[in-house]
């Protein structure tokens, strides 16, 4: 009862002004306050809405790169894939056109690093892929090395440049098609021996592997002549080679299926 008397007086007070200077005082001394935590209010929620804002500006920028990622390795896909198209198409043509009976598989080069000779290649197939021990190793109808070591999903590979690898030749480019034997001497260059004083070779002549070895296809170009080694006290006359692939910028090449 006492409560509801109050609230009358201070209602009768209000109706016929009484308690305006009171109201007005309170309004003079609380305005800036309120004033002051509207601002604050004001500042809060723009800071809210900024950090709000700046997440999702990052989520949006991730989200753009992570997809700027993705398309990008399907560009490097498809550019790997058109390359490795464009060297089958390549090698197909040559097999009709050489009509070469043999199957091949194609392989990337890995490189060798614990060969630091750089008479080996690794690459990135194997006993899986039907690859034996033997299989030439080509890059179009130039070539390559001969597998040494198979493992199931990678193969151990001799450079025709490793002095460990030797090969039966002969010169294509003189009527009696002079024969003799390469060994590799490492780098690019390659060592033609057993080079008989009355056999013709000259600089410029494309020597292939004739197969008598029983290692290598036959028909495979090894090199060209760069020099004809001739020494009057040796009944014998060698020849350098250089090869046209360059062996350590290989990054694809093909094996033959035995």
């Amino acid at each position: 009862m006492k409560k509801l008397f109050i609230a009358l007086i201070i209602f009768i007070f209000g109706t016929f002004g009484v308690l305006s200077p009171v109201r007005d005082a309170f309004q003079f001394i609380f305005a800036p306050i309120q004033f002051g935590l509207k601002n604050v209010a004001l500042g809060l929620k723009g800071s809210i809405d900024f950090f709000y804002n700046l997440k999702r500006l990052r989520d949006e920028n991730i989200a753009l790169l992570q997809e700027n990622n993705d398309l990008t390795s399907v560009i490097l896909e498809l550019k790997k894939a058109e390359e490795d198209n464009e060297l089958l198409k390549d090698q197909l043509n040559l097999k009709n056109k050489e009509s070469f009976d043999k199957e091949f598989v194609m392989a990337s080069v890995m490189g060798n690093p614990n060969d630091l000779t750089g008479g080996t290649i690794i690459i990135d197939k194997g006993l899986r892929h039907g690859i034996k021990i033997g299989a030439n190793v080509i890059e179009g109808n130039y070539l390559v090395g001969i597998v040494k070591e198979v493992y199931t999903e990678r193969s151990l590979v001799s450079l025709i440049t490793s002095p460990s690898v030797s090969a039966t030749v002969r010169d294509i480019d003189v009527a009696k098609k002079t024969e003799g034997l390469v060994t590799g001497k490492y780098g690019t260059s390659i060592l033609m021996t057993r080079i008989l004083p009355n056999e013709e070779i000259n600089v410029g002549d494309s020597i292939i592997t004739s197969g008598k070895d029983g290692f290598f296809e036959p028909g495979l170009l090894v090199g060209k002549v760069v020099q004809v080694v001739e020494v009057p006290a040796e009944p014998l006359k060698s020849a350098y080679l250089e090869t046209i692939v360059d062996t350590s910028k290989l990054h694809k090449v093909f094996v033959i299926l035995n």
